[in-house]
């Protein structure tokens, strides 16, 4: 069973995602609280798992606790849930070593989703947030660092890929005593899960390629603008001598 800590200063949203967690017969909710600090002393008790951690928060806000808790509690995985969708909260969390980035209106299933992946140590960015953070990576004059961020993305989701396909095509993993019904949505839910995956992986890889053949060409450019400079400092030189 997957432990689970929610930390959030809003207690509408403790509630949602406490009521979510609680449907789920492989998750297991430790606690609830409304800061960093806090939470860092309930892991240090209950050693969840998973923690969905939100980032403004007072005392200790998000992103010093996640930073805190992938140090110093190797097997905890931090899930950012956040109303906040921008580039800097984004890098920030990912920077501090956040396993992913959800906005909190993620529906239920991709919350439950995201949980189990984070779980197992896959990356996971929220519907939206990879199209977003695809685009600023090709915007981004520092391709080395995103070129090497976009290798773990890539990586991590081909794993969860994997996984999902190996569950796909054993028929008895998914087998239960509730008749075929339900048995053909669980597979239904997996086939679309494992397209989606397949689409993101596709587009990462896409995106990988074009930031390394940019990256080559601005060093191409690099090392043809300072020939360049050479042979007119070498010419001006042989010009003051003859």
């Amino acid at each position: 069973m997957i432990k689970v800590l929610i930390v959030d200063d809003q207690k509408t949203v403790q509630e949602i995602i406490k009521n979510y967690i609680e449907a789920d017969p492989s998750l297991e909710l430790i606690g609830c609280t409304n800061n960093g600090k806090e939470a860092i002393k309930l892991i240090e008790i209950h050693r969840p798992h998973v923690v969905l951690m939100d980032i403004e928060m007072p005392v200790m806000d998000g992103l010093e606790a996640t930073q805190i808790i992938t140090e110093q509690y190797v097997n905890t995985n931090v899930l950012i849930i956040s109303v906040h969708n921008d580039d800097t909260y984004l890098d920030a969390a990912l920077r501090v070593g956040a396993k992913g980035f959800l906005k909190k209106n993620t529906p239920e299933k991709e919350l439950i989703h995201a949980i189990h992946s984070a779980y197992k140590g896959y990356f996971q960015l929220g519907p939206g947030l990879l199209e977003q953070y695809l685009y600023k990576a090709t915007q981004s004059h520092s391709n080395a660092q995103d070129i090497e961020q976009l290798k773990s993305v890539i990586l991590q989701q081909s794993k969860l890929l994997d996984s999902l396909n190996n569950g796909r095509g054993n028929p008895r993993r998914n087998a239960d005593n509730k008749g075929s019904k339900v048995h053909d949505q669980s597979k239904f839910s997996l086939e679309n899960r494992c397209a989606n995956l397949e689409k993101q992986v596709y587009h990462l890889a896409n995106h990988l390629d074009k930031l390394n053949k940019k990256a080559t060409l601005n060093q191409q450019l690099s090392i043809l603008v300072i020939l360049s400079c050479a042979f007119v400092v070498i010419g001006l030189l042989l010009s003051i001598l003859i």
